[in-house]
């Protein structure tokens, strides 16, 4: 039998009534997402639950708004100008959430037993694998992870850290002194990579030999991919399928399209490759001196473990590294402040290279207030904190005589806590030691939030207060440290947490 006389079927159109289908069709659609956009907008600011809150109209008729601000140097200052503007403590920033200016509200919403829940998809925008600790909201199974990770973390183990810390910094201390005469020093730079050579240590037992990647300075490809890594952060949160795009796409490919997501893939890259290195080793013990995470958390899976130990990585680095900046800073920057530790330090350590042990640096007074208030000043994380308000409450969440709904995400930040007058009074933007020095100072520390607060709260609270007395009493025991002339202040950029642009280029000389 031949086919050649039939002719296969084909679909005819009607070319004049396709077209005009398409004509009328696209504008039908244009205009009907531009209504739709339109009556939403309407509804949002006049009839929404939230409507009789104060803010910006943008603010909520779309989160684009808040978007906007997050890409700006430092939005809580935007919120601080709505906050006096409306002189309202709850303001609305997006359509569904309010920013909290009321200290008091932070014990509720962060506290320590039933907090309110976590916003999933602000911290599903950090893209780290599950279960997580920073980024978990499952409360369950982050208690469960805390339970294991917390005797680790407690003050006894970080003490065992001591010779670590002192280790590296010892290291650091012999490159100031190797350039110091060629060049300023670039304090920020040196102690990112000081911070982060301990914790990479800590977590895998190897530094990579960090403090010497840049062997006339104090940069890094993994401080690099710290500060352009996070501002993938942000991108995550607003658009919540590009992780599972990028996830999805080869690393050199994601790189290609968005230098801001491949830096974060290559952070991740740098801790599955660390976790590869133990496992194939067959969880044998690493020969240092000091604990090692991984080895006290074998029973979670690969990516579990990468996730964990990404999240330590950035947590653990530059939060340190930029209170130890600022601390510094500010100290240099008040010459009454800088005479009077030098004199204390120069009393407590006869011999600037036999620094005492961590215990005896913290009855130094004047040092141990100069750290305090550092991290207040820092405020190290300044961003906001999202959480959602409970449906199961036993009472309502009321701010400003009026009661928020379950469901909306309110959200407080350290910066609001460490710059409120009605805390710390009309110099709370001051550095300030000798406010932890009074009787009434004890009542203090309940608003220090540079950790948060609850059963949410930083992991590596006793770490850092240690990286900090021992750094900043070697250094300024060793060193006469000035500013260069020309010298212009570090610019805090809020990149969830703070980095410090221009850096702090400073003069040293040893001192005798």
């Amino acid at each position: 039998m031949s086919f050649d006389n039939f002719t296969l079927w084909q679909p005819r159109f009607n070319d004049s009534v396709s077209s005009t289908r398409i004509a009328f069709g696209v504008p039908a659609v244009a205009l009907f997402l531009v209504l739709f956009t339109y009556l939403r907008g309407l509804y949002r600011v006049y009839l929404h639950p939230l409507s009789d809150f104060p803010g910006p109209k943008e603010a909520a008729k779309s989160r684009n708004w808040l978007y906007l601000q997050t890409l700006k140097p430092y939005p809580e200052d935007v919120y601080d100008e709505l906050h006096d503007h409306y002189g309202a403590k709850a303001i609305r920033i997006a359509p569904n959430e309010l920013h909290i200016s009321d200290p008091h509200l932070y014990k509720v919403i962060y506290k320590q037993s039933n907090p309110f829940p976590k916003e999933k998809a602000f911290y599903a925008g950090f893209n780290v694998p599950p279960p997580g600790l920073f980024s978990a909201t499952d409360e369950a199974k982050h208690r469960e992870l805390r339970r294991h990770m917390n005797p680790m973390f407690s003050r006894s183990a970080v003490l065992k850290l001591e010779d670590l810390v002192r280790g590296r910094l010892a290291d650091l201390e012999n490159k100031i002194e190797r350039l110091c005469d060629k060049q300023v020093i670039d304090f920020y730079g040196a102690f990112r990579l000081l911070t982060t050579s301990i914790i990479m240590e800590w977590c895998l037992a190897d530094s990579g030999n960090i403090l010497e990647e840049q062997p006339d300075g104090f940069g890094s490809q993994f401080l690099t991919a710290f500060s352009v890594g996070a501002a993938a952060a942000k991108i995550f949160q607003q658009y919540p399928l590009l992780p599972k795009i990028s996830n999805a796409l080869p690393f050199g490919l994601v790189k290609i399209f968005s230098p801001e997501i491949g830096s974060f893939a290559q952070l991740a890259d740098f801790a599955k490759q660390g976790v590869y290195r133990w496992r194939d080793s067959n969880g044998s013990k690493a020969a240092v001196d000091h604990p090692v995470i991984i080895e006290n958390m074998a029973q979670l899976s690969n990516d579990a473990l990468v996730g964990l130990v990404l999240e330590i990585l950035v947590a653990g680095s530059d939060t340190s590294a930029s209170s130890m900046t600022v601390a510094l800073f500010e100290i240099l920057r008040n010459p009454s402040i800088e005479k009077r530790l030098v004199q204390e330090l120069d009393a407590a350590i006869p011999d600037k290279n036999d620094l005492p042990p961590v215990q005896t640096l913290e009855k130094i007074d004047y040092l141990t207030a100069c750290v305090k208030e550092g991290l207040r000043v820092a405020s190290a994380v300044p961003s906001r904190l999202p959480r959602v308000v409970p449906h199961d409450s036993s009472e309502p969440f009321i701010v400003d005589e009026k009661i928020v709904p379950p469901g909306t995400i309110v959200s407080m930040s350290a910066h609001t806590i460490h710059s409120s007058v009605d805390i710390w009074g009309p110099d709370a933007r001051l550095f300030n030691p000798d406010r932890w020095l009074v009787p009434e100072a004890k009542g203090l520390d309940q608003y220090q939030v540079h950790f948060s607060k609850g059963a949410r709260m930083c992991i590596g609270q006793n770490l850092v207060p240690i990286e900090m007395l021992v750094a900043l009493a070697s250094i300024l025991r060793r060193y006469k440290i000035t500013f260069p002339s020309g010298f212009l202040p570090p610019r805090r950029v809020d990149n969830f947490t703070i980095e410090l642009e221009r850096g702090l280029p400073l003069k040293v000389s040893p001192r005798a």
